[in-house]
């Protein structure tokens, strides 16, 4: 809406990543593509220093940024605009796809400009989840950005005064976060597979790899907006290469229910596991999706840019 205001026209806007209703993106990537005329490209100031075509290019960033950031709701803000890059690839081109003379003997492969774009450019995402654990109060002003898994957990006194979370339910839970790390099947993690399947037309590949997952204690610790944790309070970090619908509430959902007994660890395993027969499916998971006020993503990474 923003941009037809700006061009008077339709302008599709393309996102690194879908978040589900209540989810947030703190570092969302996208692009947008202008025509010729509304930009001023470098490379149509063969004239100008290097330092005057960046400047330009900055100029006008900077000048579309501040625009477009007084045209967009508040709980939508621009920030590191710029002109995408062509990248440099190698990839499937070689000496002779660029010839049509059958005397080319030449195979060594060739570089080729690409247009960037924020989903095919990725090279992983962090995705981040907040939660509290224990009988503290929850902090209402967090209520947006923050689970309060209250269940008490089946290795609990079933009565009796609220139970505290000890510092070796927290190793546990770490160890069964570890279990993602690796490249699994996560098609038992999914939401609407199948009609995305059918939206897409063809299968969706459901073998992800995920780099990383760490569990933060937020306890006291400051915030970027300079705000102190309540005790209890956590964060689960994922890096992975791309994410299916739900996925991450699903994993956090699973984890936090292996975690208090619902369902034994083995069945997590099992869940991951590359799926031979064809027969693992989201209904296999007993498990639901973590709310979604806990996850934000946090960030979207690019090799060749940033």
């Amino acid at each position: 809406e923003a941009l037809y205001r700006r061009y008077n026209r339709r302008i599709a806007v393309v996102g690194a990543g879908r978040t589900d209703a209540g989810v947030h993106a703190r570092g969302q990537a996208i692009h947008f593509d202008l025509f010729q005329e509304e930009v001023p490209f470098p490379s149509v100031m063969p004239n100008a220093t290097e330092s005057k075509r960046n400047s330009v290019s900055a100029d006008f960033c900077n000048e579309l940024q501040y625009s477009m950031n007084r045209m967009l709701r508040l709980e939508v803000r621009l920030f590191q605009l710029q002109l995408a890059p062509y990248l440099m690839t190698t990839k499937g081109q070689t000496a002779q796809d660029e010839s049509n003379e059958e005397e080319q003997q030449d195979h060594s492969v060739l570089p080729r400009l690409r247009l960037w774009h924020a989903i095919q450019s990725s090279s992983s995402k962090w995705y981040s989840y907040r939660f509290t654990l224990g009988p503290t109060l929850f902090d209402p002003m967090e209520r947006f950005t923050r689970t309060h898994f209250v269940h008490r957990p089946s290795f609990a006194p079933s009565s009796g005064p609220p139970y505290e979370i000890t510092t070796e339910d927290i190793a546990r839970l770490k160890s069964i976060l570890g279990l993602y790390v690796g490249t699994h099947d996560f098609k038992a993690f999914g939401g609407q597979l199948e009609q995305n399947e059918k939206r897409a037309g063809r299968k969706i590949n459901t073998i992800r790899t995920i780099h990383k997952v760490e569990l933060v204690n937020e306890s006291h610790e400051e915030s970027h907006l300079g705000f102190i944790g309540e005790e209890g309070d956590y964060r689960i970090d994922f890096l992975i290469e791309g994410a299916l619908y739900k996925m991450i509430r699903n994993m956090v959902g699973t984890a936090i229910q292996v975690w208090l007994g619902n369902i034994e660890q083995t069945q997590l395993i099992e869940l991951l596991e590359i799926d031979q027969s064809g027969v693992k499916s989201r209904k296999s998971n007993p498990c639901k999706p973590a709310p979604p006020e806990g996850l934000t993503l946090e960030c979207v990474y690019y090799d060749d840019l940033f």
